[in-house]
């Protein structure tokens, strides 16, 4: 979340209520596939990388750049957990 904010302060947008949701309810499952990959150096990375990608999609200048981004994030996380 520290991140985030960071993030939506340089590009001087305001937080939406559709970023804030997914943000907080699907990071533990990037999260969760980078601590279990590599440990907790991985985990802060993929936190800030999950972050920004979201936060990109709330900028409409960048939305489908974040929107793939994220999802590819999420996709690529379910498949390091269940695989």
């Amino acid at each position: 979340m520290i991140v985030l904010v960071i993030v939506h302060k340089q590009l001087d947008i305001r937080p939406r209520l559709a970023v804030i949701p997914p943000t907080i309810l699907l990071a533990p499952i990037p999260l969760a596939a980078a601590q279990a990959t590599a440990g907790g150096w991985t985990a802060a990375i993929v936190g800030g990388a999950w972050s920004c990608s979201l936060a990109l999609a709330a900028w409409s200048r960048y939305r489908i750049l974040g929107l793939t981004a994220s999802t590819t994030l999420l996709l690529a996380s379910l498949v390091v957990l269940y695989r």
